[in-house]
Parts: C-alpha cells; sequence; structure tokens
C-alpha cells in the first residue's frame, strides 16, 4: 500500500511539473510573438568626384597647362563601415524594440555583407568605379540602425582594371596649345581610414542614408607638372617607372584628397 502511494504521489508530482513547463512555455511564446520585429536600415554607398566634376573633356588647370580625361577608374575592396553608436534597437517613434537577433539576421542576409564587430559592416568587393562623370555606385546594403562614423577601404590592383588600382588617361595641353596623350597608372594598395565629418550619420529604422566616398581627382592631379613630363612615343606616361617624380607628386596629393560627404 505504501509503494502504491509513493508511485501515485510521483506520478502527480510529474505530471504538476509537465504542466508548468508547458505553461512557462507558453507564456514564452507568447512573449516573443508580441515583441515587434525592428526593421533594419538601408545604407547607399556611392564614389563622387569633386565638386568640380570631372566630365569627359571638361578642362582642368595643372602645373604647365590644362588637362582634359577620358577615363578615371578606381578599384577598392575590403571596405569597413564601423557603427560606434551601439546598436539602435528602438523604433523611430520610441517604443519597445523587437528582438535584436531578428534584427541581426536581417542585416547579415544583405548580399555582399560581412558582420565586422557590434553592428560594423564589411563589403567584400572588389569594387571598379568610374567615376569621370560623377557619381558612381559601389553598394547598398542592409544594416542595423545606429550611427556610423567611420569608412575604411583598401585600393586593389585588380584584373578589371588591367592591374591597376587607379587608371587615368586624357590629354594634356600645354602653354604653347600642344596637345599630349597622357596616363597615370597606379598599383596603390594602401589602406584609407575616413572619419565621418560632425556625428556621423545616423541610419534609422526602416530608412536609408547615403554616404560618398569623395575622390578630389583634380587636386590629386595639380601638383603634377604634366610640362616637365619625359614623352615616350609621343605620349606622357607615369607610373612607378616612367616619370616617377611625377608618380609620387600624384601619390602625395592622393593620400591627402580622399573624404566622405554625406
Amino acid at each position: 500500500m505504501k509503494t502504491q502511494n509513493l508511485v501515485l504521489r510521483f506520478i502527480f508530482t510529474f505530471t504538476i511539473g509537465l504542466a508548468s513547463i508547458a505553461l512557462f512555455m507558453m507564456i514564452f511564446s507568447s512573449c516573443k510573438k508580441n515583441e515587434a520585429p525592428v526593421t533594419p536600415g538601408n545604407l547607399q554607398l556611392k564614389a563622387n568626384t569633386s565638386k568640380q566634376m570631372l566630365k569627359s573633356g571638361t578642362l582642368v588647370s595643372v602645373g604647365g597647362g590644362t588637362i582634359a580625361l577620358d577615363a578615371a577608374k578606381v578599384e577598392i575592396k575590403q571596405i569597413r563601415i564601423e557603427e560606434n553608436s551601439g546598436i539602435d534597437a528602438q523604433s523611430q517613434s520610441g517604443g519597445q524594440s523587437g528582438s535584436k537577433d531578428d534584427t541581426y539576421d536581417a542585416a547579415e542576409k544583405s548580399p555582399g555583407t560581412k558582420s565586422g564587430g557590434a553592428g560594423d559592416i564589411m563589403l567584400t568587393g572588389p569594387y571598379l568605379l568610374n567615376i569621370l562623370n560623377g557619381a558612381a555606385s559601389i553598394d547598398q546594403v542592409m544594416v542595423l540602425a545606429g550611427t556610423y562614423k567611420k569608412v575604411d577601404f583598401e585600393f586593389f590592383a585588380g584584373f578589371e582594371n588591367r592591374g591597376h588600382s587607379i587608371l587615368l588617361s586624357g590629354t594634356f595641353t600645354n602653354s604653347k596649345g600642344v596637345i599630349i596623350p597622357f596616363t597615370i597608372t597606379s598599383d596603390f594598395a594602401g589602406t584609407v581610414e575616413l572619419p565621418i565629418a560632425g556625428n556621423g550619420i545616423q541610419v534609422r529604422s526602416g530608412g536609408t542614408s547615403t554616404i560618398s566616398v569623395l575622390f578630389s581627382v583634380d587636386n590629386w592631379l595639380n601638383k603634377v607638372d604634366f610640362n616637365s613630363a619625359i614623352l615616350s612615343t609621343g605620349k606622357i606616361n607615369i607610373n612607378k617607372a616612367e616619370n616617377p617624380g611625377l608618380y609620387r607628386a600624384f601619390i602625395t596629393e592622393l593620400s591627402k584628397n580622399i573624404d566622405i560627404e554625406n
């Protein structure tokens, strides 16, 4: 009889335990369902030339004359957009957020992206950008809401740009009116770190924000004295091997004249 009572007591206790677990799971599931999902934002990344747009045929003053570009190509990769505010997990109305995990999942599924730290975005590339006629789209990605304060990227000497990270070509007109074709090529592979001015750029849940990387090509060229260049078969070639002094002047100005617009 005692054994039977123990068995009945065990069955009763076990049944109550299972019921408690089931009730807890139902409450937890209901709470999860009541959480409104947080909508990620969109971040557009563009490349742009300086405000003096270098459209095809536009004359730009340089050392010893003027130039007109007919090609301006830059190749970059490993773009990292840093999120420095922490994850903004609130909706625009200030209401209760949804699941951070859901937000991470949605942002992570954006094509071509890899997660950096916290809400950072990594775009592996490479991206070949034709910046001759102004803005060129780099990518658009889904990101976590927050404030993005820094953009890093690497120049890349890729196959698509004939093995160069930078390729500029056009004509140089000297003070005597003589027109000479020129080409500048570089395999510069440096990393550029660009803080975003002010307090950075805010990406809101469900919104779209744009960052433009500003390549000031006219400033890259304005310290290059084309008039002193040594010609090869009637052309000016500027690279590591040909006119190396002018090439160094070009690279020095290049490193000074990359910026962010937002």
